[in-house]
């Protein structure tokens, strides 16, 4: 009987030997994995990797990839110019990407991602295409890739009650974002230290016709947010967030229902020359149907800004 007993323990360590258990979970993972995910979060020098939120089939056969990043760390924000550090490829889709990457900590399932921060639009003879997103920073180098894979397919149709992304004008007459791939707005000029005024208007357009909801129209929020600039450089704002509670409480146009466009603006200041590009994230999560986490429902837009002194 204690022969069989060796004999079960030896073929048991052997066992666990064979599955790697034997020795540090920790050795087995390759260099560049060994200090991601699983350690202690740092202040600095911790990774900022890009995510791939999904992809949405446009009626034209055309694909729109949507990405995202997270930031790791608790409270260095880093700035990774455009190149061989921050890039996309296939080139052609390279240099709509975020240069600038702020911490944030939101908590649930979001956490620390920004996500939706912009969208590739692929051509249908191209649907099938991989889109990589690059980013290297503090000896870390990550990618991710954007495929028109089943398993991240999302739709740009109407939310469970109704609910679509926003609409944002830079021009009554103008062209009009609905989605995270945005428009741009002329390009804006600037001094370093003098406050330059940005504005456009917004509107929630969910069709609510049949659904059980208080109003068909809820008050949009909006946030300007740095989205490219030069290293180091910051930029700040007067009012660059107002949420939907907010504006529906001050409105009552709005707040009552009325879907009409919404002005939001802004005064900006820059503390270096160069270039920037300022995105501004149009919301409507006061509706019920509508939040981050679900990835509805918000539209982008860019503002093109040179800085000189």
């Amino acid at each position: 009987m204690s022969n069989f007993k060796h004999l079960k323990s030896g073929m048991i360590a052997a066992a666990l030997v064979g599955l790697g258990v034997a020795s540090p979970l920790h050795a087995q993972l390759p260099d560049h994995l060994r200090a991601y995910q699983l350690s202690a979060p740092r202040a600095s020098g911790d990774v900022v990797g890009p995510m791939f939120n999904g992809w949405i089939k446009n009626k034209d056969g055309s694909v729109t990839m949507v990405f995202g990043f997270a930031n790791k760390n608790q409270e260095e924000i880093v700035d990774i110019p455009l190149g061989e550090n921050n890039k996309i490829e296939p080139a052609q889709f390279d240099g709509v990407q975020p240069t600038h990457f702020p911490v944030y900590s939101r908590g649930g399932f979001v956490g620390i991602q920004e996500r939706g921060t912009f969208a590739v639009t692929v051509p249908a003879d191209m649907a099938e295409t991989e889109v990589v997103w690059t980013l290297s920073h503090a000896g870390h180098s990550y990618s991710v890739p954007g495929r028109a894979s089943k398993a991240y397919e999302m739709s740009n149709e109407g939310a469970a009650m109704g609910s679509l992304n926003p609409a944002i004008r830079f021009d009554a007459n103008g062209e009009e974002s609905t989605d995270r791939v945005g428009i741009y707005a002329p390009l804006v000029n600037a001094k370093v230290g003098t406050p330059v005024t940005l504005s456009a208007s917004a509107q929630d357009r969910g069709d609510r016709r049949g659904y059980d909801v208080e109003t068909p129209f809820f008050p949009v929020g909006t946030e300007w947010i740095l989205h490219q600039g030069p290293v180091g450089a910051t930029v700040a704002f007067d009012n660059p967030k107002v949420t939907g509670e907010d504006r529906g409480e001050s409105d009552q146009q709005s707040a009552s229902g009325s879907g009409d466009w919404t002005e939001t603006t802004t005064n900006v200041t820059f503390s270096e020359p160069g270039d920037y590009v300022i995105r501004l994230r149009v919301d409507n999560f006061t509706a019920p149907d509508s939040q981050f986490d679900n990835q509805c429902c918000w539209s982008n837009a860019y503002v093109p800004v040179k800085v000189s002194n």
